[in-house]
């Protein structure tokens, strides 16, 4: 297999290219749901690729029943969680039977006066959004103002799929920016969802330092019958589920990169030294930098060029050697 490449393809077409069982880890982002457009030709999820398609307004061929477009434009959550669901059954494909898999997804909120429709790219008169705001909501289901649920639902339906949920981890951001809403409260976290593909699989423990006054009380322990306190002891506690990190300023043409400090503990946690962590959603190639520094191979697939371009330029600019 070939390590430390990035595929300029979509994720579906660029996981099809893989062993079965070749990759250690899985660190990713996926598109959020109704978010952006990120300039991508369409793709077809299910349905048959020989049919001379007959596209109705919502991007479903009347003739076999596949959707064309970009992930994270469908018509309604359950559609796209089960497309997603659909990529990810391929990386469980790719995944060593001891493999880990780390999904960073946000939620969305309804708004009938801001769908983001993408434009017409290849596809007829199909417009792969909807034409009329109040059919969107009829579609989905959900009341406007409210919440989706997309991270909620996502686990449920991974769990289904026989995914090992083992942690949900909040990555509370301190220094989120402001939003003009005066009706909520502002939202200052996304989740980063902790994946086993079996029982038993590769995790190195992780520690933080202690807390207020845990240091006193452990410093008053008593020793070891060997003498001496143990690792934990001494280097700090097990590493808890909320995650303070602060947003990176980004000054590459991407919309939303993770910053390299929310994805170096699963790197390190869920990948050992040498072995190969891929990521189907690359963006802007900050898990291969990451990973590489980190003295991990990487696998990156992205179908948008100008992002594996400022990928490839980022890799190039941080020459790090492969630590073994």
């Amino acid at each position: 297999m070939i390590e430390n490449v990035i595929y300029n393809t979509d994720a579906l077409s660029g996981l099809g290219a893989l062993e079965d069982a070749s990759v250690d880890c899985i660190v990713t982002s996926p598109p959020y749901w109704g978010l952006r457009d990120y300039g991508l030709e369409p793709v077809l999820f299910g349905g048959e690729r020989e049919c001379p398609h007959d596209f109705d307004d919502f991007a479903v061929c009347r003739k076999c029943g596949g959707w064309m477009g970009e992930l994270g434009h469908e018509p309604s959550r359950e559609m796209f969680l089960e497309h997603l669901a659909g990529i990810l059954d391929e990386c469980r494909r790719v995944l060593k039977e001891t493999g880990t898999l780390w999904v960073n997804l946000g939620d969305s909120y309804c708004k009938t006066h801001k769908y983001n429709r993408p434009k017409r790219r290849n596809c007829g008169e199909n417009v792969h959004g909807l034409k009329d705001s109040r059919v969107h909501v009829a579609v989905h289901r959900i009341p406007y103002k409210s919440l989706c649920n997309i991270p909620g639902l996502f686990a449920e339906m991974m769990l289904l799929r026989g995914w090992i949920l083992r942690n949900e981890i909040i990555w509370y951001k301190p220094s989120v920016a402001p939003v003009s809403v005066k009706d909520r409260f502002t939202v200052d976290f996304e989740k980063v969802f902790f994946f086993a593909k079996s029982p038993k699989y590769d995790f190195r423990q992780q520690l933080e330092p202690y807390a207020g006054n845990e240091t006193n009380r452990i410093s008053r322990q008593p020793e070891h019958p060997t003498g001496s306190k143990s690792r934990n002891d001494l280097q700090g506690r097990n590493k808890r589920t909320v995650w303070r990190i602060t947003t990176e300023i980004s000054h590459e043409k991407h919309y939303a990169p993770y910053p390299q400090k929310l994805i170096e503990t699963p790197i390190e946690a869920g990948c050992s030294p040498g072995g190969v962590v891929l990521d189907p959603f690359l963006g802007s190639g900050t898990t291969a930098l990451v990973a590489r520094r980190l003295g991990r191979h990487y696998i990156g697939i992205e179908p948008n060029p100008e992002y594996v371009a400022i990928a490839r330029a980022r890799l190039e600019r941080d020459p790090e050697p492969l630590k073994q």
